[in-house]
């Protein structure tokens, strides 16, 4: 996390070993998660969305320009700064990977399940091997959490969700009315169940919705 520098990644500002403790300082983001926000004020008006989920964007493509994948996108993890920036946060599932191309080439495959149910993406849950296109996906259903209040399947508890999403037949929820032709393609988009057609962060950051 130190070697990272964006506007939308959280600052790692230090260390600190006293008494056999670890203490890891990292930038003050006095405006709480998007998802205490949501739970305070409600879903999030459109031209709203579209300023965050641009920022999302942004923060993500950097990580994984920088062969870093987060593996835990979601609400709880997008803070908010009082100016409006986004800052990505809580990196302890992130991982590196090995080589620098954008092919999803075998070394750059990482297998072990990391993250939040409503959140994963099929490969993460069915441990088939995935990378940055993983994080395309918890990015759909964080928009989908910020529009409507809660992500996809939350009406389902967390297994049946896995469950749900790992079996690759059931269609994903759309996001519903009013929201406009533009929002409901990106999330769409995102939540493409193969994640060698899913688009990248940069494709995304071309997007009529953002």
């Amino acid at each position: 996390l130190k070697t990272l520098k964006h506007i939308n990644i959280v600052t790692y500002l230090g260390t600190c070993l006293e008494d056999n403790m670890l203490s890891i300082f990292m930038e003050f983001v006095p405006g709480g998660s998007i998802s205490s926000i949501i739970n305070r004020f409600g879903p999030l008006p459109e031209v709203v969305l579209c300023k965050y989920t641009k920022q999302i964007l942004q923060g993500v493509a950097y990580l994984h320009d920088n062969r870093v994948v987060h593996r835990d996108i979601k609400g709880n993890n997008v803070m908010l700064m009082p100016n409006g920036i986004v800052k990505l946060i809580d990196f302890g599932c992130a991982r590196r990977l090995a080589w620098a191309s954008l092919s999803g080439t075998r070394s750059e495959v990482l297998r072990s399940v990391h993250g939040t149910p409503y959140w994963m993406a099929p490969e993460v849950i069915n441990e088939s091997g995935y990378g940055r296109k993983s994080d395309i996906w918890s990015i759909g259903c964080t928009v989908f959490e910020m529009a409507t209040g809660k992500p996809p399947l939350a009406s389902m508890g967390r297994i049946a969700a896995m469950f749900y999403i790992g079996a690759h037949r059931g269609l994903m929820p759309s996001l519903p009315e009013p929201f406009s032709s533009p929002a409901v393609d990106f999330v769409h988009a995102c939540l493409t169940r193969d994640q060698h057609e899913r688009p990248s962060a940069l494709q995304l950051l071309d997007h009529p919705f953002v």
